[in-house]
């Protein structure tokens, strides 16, 4: 059974709640400005999610333990997961 993780919203909340975006946490880390909102929606920024897990002071295990380690190293084959599109995919099925 895969392990969940919290949920997107839970994540940008968390973050918003410290009193900065985003945007601007990926900025700050030397990231695209879309660097940590890739890392929540489509696994594909690891460094972006290492700025989230550092600003949190939070093991990435705990946020994604499908993709790391309980030592908070990333797990093999979890550099890229899911694509914008293969998600578009999903979705138009249901209709």
């Amino acid at each position: 059974m895969a392990r969940k993780g919290w949920h997107p919203e839970d994540i940008k909340a968390k973050v918003r709640k410290t009193g900065i975006s985003l945007t601007d946490l990926a900025l700050q880390n030397g990231l695209s400005e879309s660097a940590c909102r890739m890392a929540i929606l489509y696994h594909v920024s690891p460094a972006g999610e290492k700025a989230i897990a550092d600003h949190l002071n939070i093991n990435p295990f705990r946020i994604w333990p499908a993709r790391y380690n309980p030592d908070g190293t990333r797990s093999i084959g979890q550099n890229t997961i899911a694509s914008k599109g293969s998600r578009h995919c999903e979705k138009s099925k249901v209709a």
